[in-house]
């Protein structure tokens, strides 16, 4: 998976050479333009359009599969435990981050789960109100200081995000601790664990994508701006610069959880 989301960087860095869109002129339209955030919007709708083929014919009847297979308490238990093994990286960037206050309360909830819930297959964190707190890099470049995220981009099957959160993708996808004792022991023990991984995020948000697919007029439009709107009060409240709210959409789709 480290290989895979470097190769989609680099076709992302590639595309953007040529699929600027044209800047207008325009006071309105340019006012539009610089809101979107989206010079690359050509590259990224073409982009949008192969990750929509790929959730027709392939991620939809995947997740309709998964679902048939195992009931819902079972899926919860799946993925209370790959959640768990995100804890320790949520860990670093806490620290990364200097917010100890919520690297101790991750340390307790990965803790409690990882004794007391069977590595994680039962939360018995939250059953014991410890609030559940995600921290990523794309996060913590933003507190370091660098408050431009930079272009709106559309991965290729990973879906939205921006230079600032892609390249913090990278980066965690390289320092997670817990990729790195599973490399150690076989390569494709991380590799499974992130298809599935990124499987599991996808099987929790299908339900909510399909929902705004049907009900959107631009579905792309609506999609960039709820994850941009979702990640700005995100970053805003890590700097604090605004009390927390509450997105309208959450778009960290590895992880359905809810933050603190």
């Amino acid at each position: 998976m480290k290989f895979i989301r470097l190769l989609i960087l680099g076709l992302v860095l590639l595309g953007s050479v040529s699929g600027c869109a044209t800047r207008p002129t325009n006071p309105e339209d340019l006012a539009v333009y610089q809101q979107n955030n989206d010079p690359l919007e050509p590259m990224n709708r073409a982009i949008f359009r192969f990750n929509n083929v790929a959730d027709e014919y392939v991620m939809a009847p995947a997740v309709k599969g998964y679902r048939s297979v195992l009931p819902e308490t079972a899926r919860e238990c799946v993925g209370n435990f790959f959640s768990n093994l995100k804890q320790p990286l949520y860990f670093i960037n806490a620290v990364l981050q200097g917010d100890f206050k919520s690297a101790a309360t991750i340390t307790g909830r990965f803790a409690l789960n990882t004794v007391f819930g069977f590595f994680g297959v039962v939360d018995t964190a939250s059953a014991n109100e410890v609030p559940v707190i995600r921290r990523d890099f794309g996060q913590t470049l933003a507190v370091w200081g660098i408050k431009n995220s930079g272009p709106y981009l559309m991965l290729p099957l990973l879906g939205p995000s921006t230079v600032r959160d892609t390249a913090g993708l990278v980066v965690d996808a390289f320092a997670d601790p817990v990729d790195w004792v599973l490399y150690d022991q076989s390569p494709w023990l991380a590799y499974g664990r992130g298809v599935v991984d990124g499987f599991l995020g996808l099987e929790r948000a299908h339900d909510l994508m399909d929902d705004m697919k049907k009900n959107s007029t631009d579905y792309y439009a609506t999609m960039r701006s709820m994850y941009q709107q979702n990640r700005k009060k995100e970053i805003a409240v890590l700097r604090g610069e605004k009390e927390e709210m509450k997105a309208e959409y959450d778009f960290d789709f590895p992880d359905d959880e809810d933050e603190e």
